[in-house]
């Protein structure tokens, strides 16, 4: 694939961007209160800051106790980046606005394989404020069939065998439920009445595919509402309390019972996944949680789920710093062991 905007002269909004703004949002998330930890052993007891030789602005601090260097991008996805900070912020910025892979090539300038590797690191923080979500109180579940082939290219010299025949223009299935191996997944939404989503990706919509995802996403208890679907009829012996509505027979709204939560949510769904223009079905769940991310915090603009995404990246580099904290205890430990009667010791005042 041909390269975009490799030119560096090329003009861009970024141009704008202050790069020193952006380093001190960095150093207040990841520093809090100015407490400096090192990322290597995890102390406290850290000299600096200085300027580093080739950016100003980003500060670079050495770790007495271990005697590391480090600087502000260091143990977070920024470290061994080539791009400025501020292209990462523009980055995040434009993927919240739901622009393409190729459009940010062209803002930031960059390679398009740059720009992807880029907006793929930032959705995957995106993805992992979804990943322990569970709903409770009164929740609606409903399924739709997401088309979604195989996309991609067999190896280098092999023959590709589709193992089904050819699709038709349209990619019209037959009669029936969906599922993987007629490349239409089912897509379970569960939806709470406080406004929460949960979108999780299956090959098909029998019991014994359902109940583990109910119970992982839904607090046993809580009132489910659903269709006369028999794959939900699992709920009540699972410790739900279950109410249905009959579709078949045009009953819709039954008083607190009813399904529109979650079925205006397909609404919602179809234009975001549209634009993609066919997702393979190994990356439906990424979409799927992609969608979910941005309806629990609709109520927060670009900027504030961009503090979000950088929240994320700070809290890894810090479990990096507290394991290797613990990790350079029990070193310390294992070099200077106790006394075995230490116990037994009394130490005098």
């Amino acid at each position: 694939m041909r390269p975009l905007c490799r030119d560096p002269q090329r003009e861009s909004f970024r141009q704008l961007i202050s790069e020193e703004a952006c380093y001190t949002l960095l150093r207040e998330r990841r520093w809090p209160g100015g407490v400096v930890r090192c990322p290597a052993c995890g102390r406290t007891d850290v000299a600096g800051p200085w300027p580093t030789p080739w950016e100003t602005v980003c500060y670079r601090y050495r770790c007495r106790a271990c005697g590391r260097f480090f600087n502000d991008r260091t143990g977070t996805v920024f470290e061994g980046s080539k791009l400025p900070l501020s292209a990462w912020f523009l980055a995040m910025y434009l993927v919240e606005l739901g622009k393409t892979i190729r459009e940010i090539a062209r803002e930031l300038p960059c390679d398009y394989h740059t720009a992807h590797r880029l907006v793929w690191t930032i959705r995957e923080r995106q993805m992992g404020w979804e990943a322990g979500r569970r709903l409770v109180g009164a929740v609606e579940v409903d399924e739709i069939y997401q088309t979604a082939g195989h996309k991609g290219r067999p190896p280098q010299k092999a023959q590709r065998t589709l193992g089904r025949p050819p699709r038709r223009r349209g990619k019209k299935r037959g009669r029936g439920r969906g599922s993987a191996a007629k490349e239409a997944p089912a897509l379970i939404g569960m939806v709470s009445r406080t406004g929460e989503v949960v979108l999780e990706v299956t090959p098909d919509v029998r019991r014994v595919t359902l109940e583990p995802i109910v119970r992982q996403r839904v607090v046993p208890g809580s009132t489910v509402y659903t269709d006369t679907a028999s794959c939900y009829a699992f709920l009540k012996r699972a410790g739900y309390r279950h109410a249905t509505v009959n579709h078949s027979a045009r009953e819709y709204v039954r008083g607190e019972v009813h399904t529109n939560g979650v079925e205006s949510l397909w609404s919602l769904w179809r234009p975001f996944i549209l634009p993609f223009r066919g997702v393979a079905q190994r990356n439906l769940p990424a979409y799927a949680r992609l969608f979910q991310f941005r309806r629990n915090h609709r109520h927060l603009n670009a900027f504030g789920r961009i503090r979000l995404v950088l929240e994320m990246v700070v809290e890894e580099a810090q479990s990096q710093a507290h394991e290797a904290a613990e990790l350079s205890d029990s070193s310390t430990r294992a070099r200077y062991p106790l006394p075995e009667n230490l116990a037994v010791m009394s130490i005098p005042i």
